[in-house]
């Protein structure tokens, strides 16, 4: 009502705040009046919303050219927080000075390459996608190696006010859990990706949260991970309380072309046969778009799966 074809032409900038450092991927945050915003470089700089004016910045100190989706808060008013993922640290800061609050991980800072898969220098993950907050919990994954050697594309949760990791589910099984036999014994061991790179959607009042999921390592080459490899190229109902999986769907078996999901989920309302359905949608790299009952999983269109004819490279099944 505000702005209208006749009078949008009288629109004049009002402030503009110069990054110096490159093209931006990230949405900033606006809380109670204030602009926070990751720069390309890793910073993260407060803006007075309405005039631009620089609050504060906070500079990281890490090197990397890993890109920065955004960013996420807990809380509200004095409780409130800033969870600054960059690199593979995932920092809690003070909204108003900037500073990381200490009482976070080691010194406001968490590792997300610690607690993956044996010593944190032998992982690397990074968060360029942020997570999702839930009540006290900070939910991800990350962008790991699309060639092995690879770290799993593990989602975790991670306790908002301490830095303690609370849950985790393995996209690459360990023994005894579902899908452990769609890839070669000790899998978890040595294999990598089926990450949750492109971020989740959730269900707030179900406390349901969707995560689509990359191939497995190595992309284009799976003779070292024989088998359907479930829970990569998928979309995954977790409980977003423990992590338990509540139901998944697979849309590649053995991905040989990266043909995994290329963002993430999306919650909508559909009607079908004059009911109303609470669904899912989720897409691919080969444009399919599928969507299911976000409780049941159960599809809402026809789902084929259809045999494809088996690779020549010798050692690939």
């Amino acid at each position: 009502a505000q702005i209208d074809p006749s009078n949008v032409r009288h629109l004049k900038e009002v402030w503009r705040f110069d990054l110096e450092d490159g093209g931006l991927q990230a949405q900033p945050l606006v809380i109670d009046g204030t602009l926070y915003g990751p720069t390309p470089s890793g910073k993260l700089v407060a803006l007075n919303a309405a005039t631009g004016a620089l609050k504060w910045t906070f500079d990281p100190g890490l090197a990397g050219g890993q890109p920065i989706r955004g960013l996420a808060s807990h809380g509200s008013g004095r409780d409130l927080r800033l969870l600054f993922a960059t690199q593979n640290q995932l920092i809690a800061l003070d909204p108003t000075t900037g500073r990381p609050i200490t009482s976070f991980g080691r010194e406001g800072r968490v590792d997300v390459n610690e607690n993956l898969r044996g010593p944190s220098d032998k992982n690397a993950m990074f968060v360029t996608t942020p997570g999702t907050v839930f009540e006290d919990l900070y939910i991800f994954s990350g962008r790991v190696s699309e060639s092995t050697p690879a770290s799993p594309g593990d989602i975790r949760a991670i306790d908002v006010k301490t830095g303690d990791v609370r849950w985790v589910f393995h996209t690459i099984p360990h023994p005894g859990e579902t899908g452990a036999e769609t890839w070669p014994k000790d899998a978890y061991l040595t294999q990598g990706g089926a990450n949750g790179w492109a971020g989740s959607a959730l269900d707030v009042e179900r406390g349901i949260i969707y995560f689509t999921t990359g191939s497995a390592a190595d992309d284009f080459y799976g003779a070292e991970r024989l088998g359907s490899n479930r829970f990569a190229n998928s979309l995954i109902a977790l409980d977003a309380r423990t992590g338990k999986r509540l139901w998944d769907f697979q849309a590649v078996r053995h991905d040989l072309w990266d043909m995994d999901f290329n963002s993430a989920p999306v919650l909508l309302t559909v009607s079908r046969n004059g009911r109303k359905i609470d669904a899912v949608a989720a897409t691919n790299k080969l444009s399919y778009v599928y969507l299911f009952d976000r409780v049941t999983g159960e599809p809402l269109f026809p789902i084929d799966e259809v045999k494809v004819p088996p690779s020549r490279v010798p050692g690939e099944i």
